[in-house]
């Protein structure tokens, strides 16, 4: 099987998705994916669309609402050195609800993540025996520590949607760490991300489940004479926990996802495109009432 069935069978399989989980990214403009395909370094603008089906009631035939999150963000990774890098995500939010036949709307500026990164590249010894310097491994570990500002609007009028994450923002400062493993050879590429998100309260006494993420995607790059094409899947999972307030747990609020992707980035020199669509594989969410559908996210950016 040569490079191009290789290519051929990852674009098919593509339009059989990584989405972002329903507490962290409906409100914070999808702040769990920090970077492009190989974490390569850019400044760019994307296009997040997100839907749910939330059932209001106990029984089959209970009116369901339908949701529709659509986030446009600026977004970049930009090197301070080479081994210490920030990330940032400034999102805009439109979020749009139908519910027995009345629409509902929410918009503005959502919470904004930053990041910084600590890269160590993994070397290793030269197999030639006359050198004496070492050569990069492929391997490389990425370190993250950052904050997600409360810049986006929490309304606690809201809240009693069976979907809480239909919120521009949570009102709050949530911390996250992140550690990422990748390793690229002979255009073969394969990275694995985990995250742990620390959520606090904000000042109505509102705070979203702490959460851990996981997230792997595979990629083969082929080089053409005018770009590289970078066809990848991936496979991701969120799990967290209750949401609080005034203390106490609200029922049936934590839950966990998994979803897989598949998509394709593009590399024209300075210009990088890409996108992926996901679908999840199993969920459960807020005991069942609230349903993850398909999502698509598209971005142009500009490498540095």
């Amino acid at each position: 099987m040569n490079k191009y069935h290789v290519l051929l069978i990852l674009i098919l399989v593509s339009f059989a998705g990584n989405a972002c989980d329903l507490c962290s990214c409906t409100t914070s403009g999808g702040s769990a994916t920090f970077g492009n395909l190989g974490m390569s370094n850019f400044i760019g603008i994307r296009y997040i669309h997100q839907s749910y089906e939330s059932q209001n009631g106990i029984f089959v035939n209970s009116p369901k609402s339908q949701e529709q999150f659509n986030t446009y963000q600026l977004w970049g990774f930009v090197p301070l050195n080479t081994s210490f890098y920030i990330s940032a995500i400034i999102p805009y939010q439109d979020l749009n609800r139908t519910f027995q036949n009345l629409d509902e709307n929410s918009n503005g500026l959502g919470d904004i993540t930053v990041m910084g990164w600590y890269k160590w590249k993994v070397q290793k010894k030269s197999e030639d025996e006359t050198m004496t310097d070492k050569i990069d491994s492929g391997h490389a570990i990425n370190f993250g520590l950052g904050v997600k500002s409360p810049t986006g609007e929490f309304e606690q009028r809201l809240t009693d949607r069976v979907n809480p994450g239909f919120q521009v923002g949570t009102g709050s400062w949530d911390f996250v760490s992140s550690a990422m493993h990748s390793f690229e050879k002979n255009n073969i590429g394969i990275s694995t991300n985990v995250s742990y998100y620390i959520k606090s309260k904000n000042k109505n006494e509102y705070k979203f489940g702490n959460q851990f993420s996981f997230s792997t995607n595979m990629y083969y790059k082929l080089n053409t004479s005018k770009m590289d094409i970078s066809p990848f899947v991936a496979f991701s999972g969120d799990f967290y926990e209750s949401i609080q307030q005034y203390g106490e747990k609200l029922p049936e609020t934590d839950g966990s996802i998994y979803n897989a992707s598949l998509g394709t980035e593009f590399n024209l020199r300075k210009v990088q495109i890409g996108g992926k669509f996901t679908f999840p594989v199993s969920q459960d969410l807020f005991g069942g009432n609230v349903t993850s559908k398909n999502s698509f996210s598209v971005y142009l950016n500009y490498v540095l």
